[in-house]
């Protein structure tokens, strides 16, 4: 399949690569095929990247030669997605939606993107899981990417590669890099990722890491017990558990106070930046408690009972100043001091997933080449955001591999990804190969 030129046969491309049901955790040998048949048809063979653990989805990876040589990019972007969800609540307006079947409406009324004029395409938007995280974004700067080849403009080597687990923490990510060093060396990286801020062009330098947490109480009785028999003999495990929760977060707080260089850093380097106060927040950690359960307890119905045990899950949002061995270490210290306080109960912790968070400064030459591009192809100045509120896989490249990394949003700021009904607004994507071009050509002229 040539190159689609025309508007209307990139949507349909799009259409064509949200059909494929890349649930990620659920991707099997068929599944990497059909993802690898789509890009065949655009000249793309994508190498399965493998680390050799068991269970593990490939990572898909390519490389796109310029007309002469120039600096090394790397493209990244996944191919897995977010579970749907509660299916009957993809409904858009009155109607109804299967989350693998893409449709386009504007406003609330589906349109056939085929048969509508540029300007009208322009207007829709696609409902789908994965059009906006990640298949449209990735899917938009490779089309970029290949536009520059066709047109001779392309310069050095784009090297592409396909996460298939992002959505569950990129776990062989590491392993593959470390594998596969040679072949993902780069100058840079250049991905896309989460929304827009205020659907303005963006450019993002970092993200927050991430840490789970699982902390169980338990009174070792073995059951759950009469609350009157047992009232003021046998400890209520809830109660521990929710004190060592509300310490939490000022514990973590404390770390980051401890370092705050950072913080600090990026402040008085972004002190004239508009739109602060969509990311200054993310300069701190985070503590959310996901949900606390306890044995025996059904909602709507009454029991009378002091539980065995009480279960709750936690993420940690890190930054730079919050390394995740001290982060761990706070909330060992805090359960240990629990434990001491509530002698019957015991309290364990144990941590699901770790990703350290990962930061590009904006001394660095091609920051000013990114920018201006940006600024030429908008037309407007861009949004600047150093941290990512939210959690990439992206210190497998800045600390593991050494690069400097990139962020271009493609998506609106709407675009309710992980959620029910998510979307993708097709102006943002037909307008990003551009970008991601004139990107590229920025920043080959720095070599």
């Amino acid at each position: 399949m040539p190159l689609p030129a025309s508007l209307h046969d990139r949507v349909t491309l799009l259409e064509r690569y949200v059909r494929i049901r890349t649930l990620s955790g659920a991707i099997d040998a068929a599944l990497v095929d059909d993802v690898r048949v789509f890009w065949r048809g655009l000249g793309i063979e994508l190498a399965p990247l493998v680390s050799g653990q068991e269970g593990e989805t490939p990572a898909l990876f390519a490389e796109i030669a310029g007309r002469r040589p120039g600096p090394v990019v790397l493209l990244y972007g996944h191919y897995d997605v977010q579970p749907t969800g509660d299916l009957t609540a993809w409904r858009w307006g009155a109607r109804p939606l299967d989350p693998w079947e893409p449709v386009c409406f504007i406003n609330e009324t589906v349109v056939q993107a085929d048969k509508l004029g540029e300007d009208d395409l322009r207007r829709a938007v696609m409902l789908g899981r994965g059009a906006a995280d990640n298949k449209g974004q990735h899917l938009a700067n490779i089309l970029g990417v290949l536009d520059a080849q066709a047109a001779g403009t392309l310069l050095g080597t784009v090297k592409i590669l396909l996460d298939g687990e992002e959505e569950r923490g990129s776990p062989s990510l590491p392993a593959i890099a470390d594998r596969h060093r040679d072949l993902l060396r780069a100058d840079l990286l250049i991905g896309s990722d989460g929304p827009k801020q205020n659907n303005a062009p963006t450019i993002v330098l970092g993200c927050r890491g991430l840490l789970g947490v699982e902390l169980r109480a338990d009174n070792g009785r073995g059951q759950s017990l009469h609350s009157g028999n047992y009232g003021n003999i046998a400890p209520n495990p809830v109660l521990p558990l929710a004190r060592l929760l509300a310490a939490l977060p000022e514990r973590i707080d404390a770390v980051a106070r401890r370092h705050g260089d950072f913080k600090r850093s990026v402040l008085a380097a972004f002190a004239e930046a508009s739109g602060r106060e969509a990311w200054e927040p993310f300069l701190d950690p985070t503590t959310n408690v996901n949900g606390i359960i306890s044995e025996g307890v059904t909602p709507g119905r009454r029991r009378t009972i002091i539980p065995n045990w009480a279960l709750a899950t936690v993420d940690i949002r890190l930054t730079p100043d919050t390394p995740i061995g001290e982060v761990a270490q706070a909330i060992e210290d805090a359960r240990r001091e629990e434990m001491a306080r509530s002698r019957d109960v015991s309290v364990t912790a144990r941590h699901n997933w770790g990703t350290p968070p990962s930061y590009t400064p904006p001394a660095r030459p091609e920051f000013g080449g990114i920018v201006a591009a940006t600024r030429s192809y908008w037309g407007t100045e861009p949004m600047i955001v150093p941290l990512l509120g939210g959690t990439l896989p992206a210190y497998v490249f800045t600390e593991m591999l050494g690069m400097p990394a990139y962020w271009l949003p493609a998506a609106q700021s709407n675009n309710r990804q992980h959620d029910v009904n998510e979307h993708l607004a097709l102006d943002h994507f037909l307008r990003q190969p551009g970008w991601y071009a004139a990107v590229l050509a920025a920043v080959a002229a720095l070599r």
